[in-house]
């Protein structure tokens, strides 16, 4: 009798420890992270990363033949994606944001170690400091502009860039720098750099450019105490940045940056006539960004 009340607590323990591993292993399986499938794998190599002090730090473990290599892919799949926009349902918003700043100057030194870093030095508007504090003041009310949307199902090809032809991307790999992508979870960053300076036949492969004079329009705001002469621009580092899903392709943005070297004098007028005629040079910085949502809100919604 003693045997089998053994045996019968044996045995309950035996099955109290299976239970207690079962509980473990499930408990195991639902902290398993889930591995994101790239539906088009690219190659992701990060060239250039920031330090704790946001300087660039540059990766030496690439060559520049595996750099152009890449870029030749993620280019490739950037134009493709890209230029199925037009063909696509989807809601689309635009947002933009103008600004106005100071140009910097880069040179390249030699660390201690002798690796090559840039030094960037911030120049002024100008060597006037009644001109320097009046564009700064203007900076704060121009520049404004509304955004505006397209709902699902419309037609894109008057809305996105280039607007009025059935394409948005007519870039070749003659005109680009470089091409990289970075994958986070679910998300996709395609950075495609245009070679500087750009010429405004090259932007107009792939942006809107609008009047080219915008920037000087900005200035007409302040007619009251300067006139401004038409300027010499120079279009630099000028960029693409495409957001997709990376199990799906679909773009979820897409950003246009511009980045204008304005070159240009101006004249005081009113309080400001004293000053007489003064060299300006600013970067003038216009960004539009298109929102992209493919889902059609018409299909219910479903809860996981």
């Amino acid at each position: 009798m003693k045997k089998i009340a053994l045996f019968a607590v044996s045995s309950l323990v035996i099955i109290a420890m299976l239970f207690s591993f079962a509980g473990c292993t499930l408990y195991e399986d639902e902290e398993t992270t889930t591995t994101v499938k790239a539906k088009t794998p690219l190659p992701t190599d990060i060239t250039t990363s920031y330090d704790s002090e946001s300087k660039v730090v540059t990766d030496t473990e690439y060559t520049p033949e595996k750099l152009a290599e890449n870029t030749v892919t993620i280019f490739e799949y950037f134009n493709l994606k890209i230029n199925e926009l037009k063909q696509v349902k989807a809601s689309v918003s635009m947002s933009r944001d103008k600004s106005i700043g100071k140009i910097e100057k880069v040179t390249l030194t030699k660390d201690e170690n002798g690796n090559e870093v840039e030094e960037r030095e911030s120049l002024p508007y100008s060597e006037n400091d009644y001109v320097n504090i009046a564009i700064d003041s203007l900076k704060d009310y121009m520049l404004r502009e509304d955004g505006a949307e397209a709902e699902y199902g419309d037609d894109l090809t008057d809305f996105l860039p280039v607007k009025g032809q059935n394409y948005v991307s007519k870039l070749t790999l003659d005109d680009v720098e470089s091409a990289t992508c970075r994958d986070e979870g679910t998300q996709r960053t395609v950075t495609v750099t245009l070679k500087s300076p750009a010429l405004p036949e090259t932007l107009e492969k792939a942006y809107d450019m609008g009047n080219v004079d915008d920037a000087l329009k900005e200035f007409e705001k302040a007619n009251a105490y300067m006139s401004v002469e038409k300027p010499v621009l120079v279009y630099d580092n000028c960029q693409i940045i495409l957001r997709a899903d990376v199990e799906t392709d679909e773009i979820t943005s897409i950003e246009y940056i511009k980045n204008i070297d304005v070159k240009t004098s101006v004249t005081g007028n009113g309080k400001l006539e004293s000053i007489g005629k003064v060299p300006v040079q600013l970067r003038y910085r216009d960004s539009v960004t298109y929102s992209v949502d493919m889902s059609d809100p018409s299909e219910p919604t479903t809860i996981d």
